[in-house]
Order: C-alpha cells, then sequence, then structure tokens
C-alpha cells in the first residue's frame, strides 16, 4: 500500500504566535529575540523576512538590515502550550504523529481516523481547524513519502498545500535545486557544485557507486531521494525537539 504522509509546518510559528498576542503590529516587521547584539534571532515576521533577516541571524546584523525592526523577548512556555493545542488537532485525524519541532510535524494518514479517504482533504481539514482554534496558519505537503512531503510543505509557504501524487514524482523532482533536499547545507552544497550537479536531474544521472564514493554512506541515500524513495516510517515514538536560543 503506498503511503499518504502529511507535513504540516506552522508559518513563522513563534512569530505569528507574538503577532496573535499583539494585533497592534501585524503589518510591522517583528522579530523575536532578546534586544541585544548579542543575541540571535529565534524568529521573523514575514515582513521583517523581506529585509534579509531570518532564524539564527545575530541581532548585530539584523539592526544594520533592518533598523526599525520590533524587537519581542521569545515566551517558550507560550510557544509550547500552542504547539500541543496543535497536536491535539492533530491526534483527532490520527495517531501516528512524529513531532520534529514545536512548529511541525509529519503524520501518517494512510488509515486515519476520520476514514478520509484523500490525504489532500485530511491536510486541507487540519489546517482548518488550526486557523478557527489557534488563529495561526500553517501550510502542508502531501505526498507518498515524509522525503517529498517536507518538500512540499515548503512549497506553496504561508498558509498553502502542495501535493505531490505518486505519479508526478519524477518530474516533481527533476529540476528540483540540490540545496531544497532536507539536510544539505553549505559544505555539502559546495561538494555538489564542485562535481557540477545543481539540481535532482543531475543527481540522478550518477551511479550508486560514484555517490558512495564522494559521500560514504550517505551517497546511498542520495541515489535513494533522487528517485523519489524513501522508506522511512513516521516515528511514533520520536521526541520532539525543543528549539533553544543562547546569547553568543
Amino acid at each position: 500500500m503506498t503511503r499518504k504522509i502529511v507535513h504540516i509546518d506552522m508559518d513563522a510559528f513563534y512569530a505569528s504566535v507574538e503577532l496573535r498576542e499583539n494585533p497592534q503590529l501585524k503589518g510591522l516587521p517583528v522579530v523575536v529575540a532578546w534586544d541585544s547584539i548579542r543575541s540571535v534571532i529565534v524568529a521573523a515576521s514575514y515582513e521583517a523576512r523581506k529585509y534579509g533577516l531570518r532564524s539564527a541571524m545575530s541581532v548585530r546584523r539584523a539592526r544594520e538590515l533592518c533598523p526599525h525592526a520590533i524587537y519581542i523577548a521569545p515566551n517558550f512556555t507560550l510557544y509550547r502550550d500552542v504547539s500541543r493545542q496543535v497536536r491535539g488537532i492533530f491526534q483527532r485525524y490520527t495517531d501516528r504523529i512524529e513531532p520534529l519541532s514545536l512548529d511541525e510535524a509529519y503524520l501518517d494518514v494512510t488509515v486515519n481516523n476520520k476514514g478520509i479517504a484523500s490525504a489532500t482533504e485530511v491536510a486541507r481539514r487540519i489546517q482548518e481547524d488550526i486557523f478557527l482554534e489557534t488563529s495561526l496558519t500553517a501550510s502542508a505537503g502531501v505526498a507518498p513519502n515524509k522525503f517529498l512531503a517536507k518538500i512540499a510543505s515548503d512549497w506553496n509557504k504561508p498558509n498553502g498545500i502542495c501535493v505531490i501524487p505518486p505519479s508526478k514524482v519524477m518530474s516533481f523532482l527533476q529540476d528540483l535545486p540540490l540545496e531544497k533536499i532536507p539536510g544539505v547545507g553549505r559544505v555539502t552544497l559546495a561538494k555538489f557544485h564542485r562535481l557540477q550537479m545543481k539540481t535532482i536531474a543531475d543527481l540522478r544521472l550518477r551511479s550508486e557507486w560514484e555517490l558512495t564514493h564522494h559521500f560514504g554512506r550517505y551517497g546511498r541515500r542520495l541515489y535513494e531521494l533522487a528517485r523519489g524513495i524513501d522508506l522511512r516510517e513516521v516515528d511514533t515514538n520520536q521526541q520532539s525537539q525543543q528549539i533553544s536560543t543562547e546569547t553568543t
């Protein structure tokens, strides 16, 4: 049976929660961080992102890019409470949930608590419930495996949905930039480029032996991902990671 996986990713979660609590700030560049040049950004609203601000950026750099940004100190107790509320919504639809952080999770809805045949419909209902009950938006990716669902959830942000049916997997991947592969950072991307690879199509031209030669055991996984293969199950025993912040 082909799996039906949904990846839910809350939109600018920490910043969106703060904007919900402070509606007078909507439309302004809001940054969740301690207002100190020695701090780093926890989250940035979409308005702040237009100036190049992003999570993990130093506040010093953020001030240079957007001097008029508004800083709000993080409230992780509130974020955890909202995250539990969202998790409760997930549990109405499926028991097979793998939290990745406070603001994202994989859901296996192949067989779901509502008996809904369409995974896309499940995702839409979850998005609607989240908005009705929290006033927050989430984006969703629907696909036959975790790898594809995670990529898809980022495709139509914010408050969007992207569906990759099994028949469209190869065409969807064809021109996908390699930096879109979850876990590929600057070092790996630079190595790809040195090997004259920029898209999944380029990666697919390489043999498993060649990829293993250059990337070790990770090469085998790259060979599979280039063909849309990801056999990992949704891990219901996975503990949700909590994103922490620190001052440098």
